[in-house]
């Protein structure tokens, strides 16, 4: 380990938490990620990683991840941010700070073979977050590391949950292939009977299930990308006739093949984040549209296989100029965009295929009418809002049974300020769809100091939290707050963490998980 005289390491910030979902994060330094208890599942770039009980992760500076859990699963977990200087470089003894773009042998999910001790010398670690130790934490900073790089090469053992990504990936590369359950179990090492029920636990969705996923998608793809016929598309992904394909195309995707293919032939564009809410609500899958694994996550891990032209989702009309070049080169047949960009944009898109300009003046149910009937899918709009209609009243019901007169305050934190969110998705779904009962009524703008959320008091708190390093950071000193820890929201457990995916997007489709999403947290709310 000749490289460890090389390498300096400067412990930055730690934190520990406990979650179902750690939404998708851009990072700027390297982070050292600790699995104290539970098990899920990281993304980390493009990277499926299974994570369970004491297991270590490295993640590298500009590196995407996520996390998330099986509905009733969480994670405890501890968070180490850090930077890496290194003198391999440079001449003389100068160090400089470790990039992105240079090696580093740590990344991702280690194998460390006993490594309970490692775990505990974590917790002693984190115990002194809050003494002026800083020399002492760099030490067992180091340590840590030290150990971690001894074990480097040393192969991750299989254990049931990786036998299972084996299971997943094996699929992947043979689903139009005859797949047995006794083919995958024996590939697991497991029981049939048992390899079905731990496929099912971890993975949401049976064995049978998870095939016609992946044969629906590659459906999908030779659908839009060539000019097979339905009978040999289906021959090509493993079912025996046009027929039964046609019946499990439908049932997973609302349509027949043949519907489907016909409106992917038009080359729809979505120009921003709610054009691809309101076009995936008239069953239209965007030709190009801004996603990307952090900024727009939910459409990125659903549908990035179902749009062929990625745009920048870089902030917001950042990259405008890049975006309108890229659909240059693609040419849609028609853009899709609101109305309120630069007169600049609106010329240059011209120049690129007509555009449907949609009015953001008014309401999102009006927006997607108007839309619907620029593109001639009108009844698709009805029908799709008669559903959303039939589900707010329900959902509703449900609510108003169990919460009663609860208050709720949604805040955002962002760089060590709050605010409180007047998004017009909360004003228009939670408290207007769902008639939730607000615990401030005036309108007040720019940061909300904490003396006067505890003069308001929330029985509940909605709370969005930006995933920028600065911001976490300061989150961290924000919860150390006497009067923050007298709020009774606070005392109760009843802070519920909200992601700007979908509760800041404003479309039909990212309201109707806006609808989903309350009702999974009004069940966290009544236990």
């Amino acid at each position: 380990m000749d490289f460890w005289n090389h390498f300096m390491y400067q412990p930055k910030s730690m934190m520990k938490g406990r979650a179902g979902h750690i939404p998708a994060k851009l990072t700027n330094c390297f982070e050292l990620l600790v699995v104290m208890e539970g098990k899920g599942h990281m993304m980390l770039d493009h990277d499926n990683i299974l994570l369970h009980q004491q297991d270590i992760c490295v993640i590298h500076p500009s590196q995407v991840y996520e996390i998330y859990t099986s509905p009733d699963e969480s994670i405890d977990y501890m968070i180490f941010t850090f930077d890496i200087f290194s003198s391999m470089q440079t001449e003389g003894e100068s160090f400089h700070k470790l990039g992105n773009d240079e090696q580093f042998p740590l990344q991702g999910k280690l194998a460390i073979p006993g490594h309970s001790h490692i775990i505990e010398e974590v917790e002693i670690l984190y115990s002194s977050k809050n003494k002026e130790q800083v020399f002492y934490q760099r030490l067992l900073f180091e340590n840590i590391i030290y150990k971690l790089l001894q074990h480097q090469d040393v192969p991750l053992v299989k254990d049931t949950f990786t036998a299972i990504e084996e299971a997943k990936q094996y699929i992947d590369c043979h689903f139009n292939e005859q797949i047995s359950i006794e083919l995958l179990a024996e590939k697991a090492d497991l029981s049939p009977k048992y390899f079905s029920a731990l496929f099912k636990k971890e993975c949401g969705i049976s064995v049978s299930d998870f095939i016609t996923r992946l044969r629906v998608n590659e459906a999908k793809r030779r659908l839009v990308s060539g000019d097979e016929t339905v009978r040999q598309i289906a021959a090509q992904i493993g079912y025996s006739d046009e027929f039964y394909l046609s019946r499990k195309f439908k049932k997973a995707v609302g349509m027949a093949p043949s519907t489907y293919r016909q409106k992917r032939k038009r080359k729809v564009a979505a120009y921003d984040f709610s054009s691809i809410g309101h076009l995936l609500a008239l069953h239209i899958f965007p030709y190009a549209a801004p996603i990307h694994p952090k900024w727009t996550s939910f459409y990125y891990q659903t549908f990035r296989n179902d749009i062929p032209v990625h745009l920048s989702a870089f902030q917001i009309n950042k990259d405008w100029e890049t975006n309108i070049d890229i659909l240059m080169n693609n040419k849609p047949d028609i853009i899709v965009s609101k109305s309120g960009i630069t007169v600049e944009e609106k010329e240059r898109l011209s120049q690129v295929a007509p555009v449907l300009y949609y009015p953001e003046s008014v309401d999102w149910k009006e927006q997607l009418l108007y839309m619907a009937k620029q593109l001639g899918e009108l009844q698709e709009a009805e029908e799709w809002l008669q559903h959303y209609e039939h589900q707010v009243v329900m959902i509703r019901q449900q609510l108003h049974k169990h919460m009663g007169q609860t208050t709720f305050l949604p805040l955002r934190f962002f760089q060590g300020g709050m605010y409180i969110d007047h998004s017009r998705t909360m004003n228009e779904v939670f408290y207007g769809d769902l008639q939730m009962k607000a615990a401030l009524i005036e309108k007040k703008n720019g940061v909300i100091p904490i003396e006067e959320i505890s003069k308001i008091n929330p029985d509940a708190v909605l709370l969005n939290i930006c995933q920028e390093s600065q911001t976490l950071e300061r989150w961290n000193e924000y919860q150390e707050q006497p009067l923050w820890n007298s709020l009774e929201a606070v005392r109760l457990n009843r802070v519920y963490d909200i992601t700007s995916d979908p509760w800041r997007e404003y479309s039909a489709s990212a309201h109707e998980r806006v609808l989903r999403d309350t009702l999974t947290l009004m069940g966290k709310v009544q236990g």
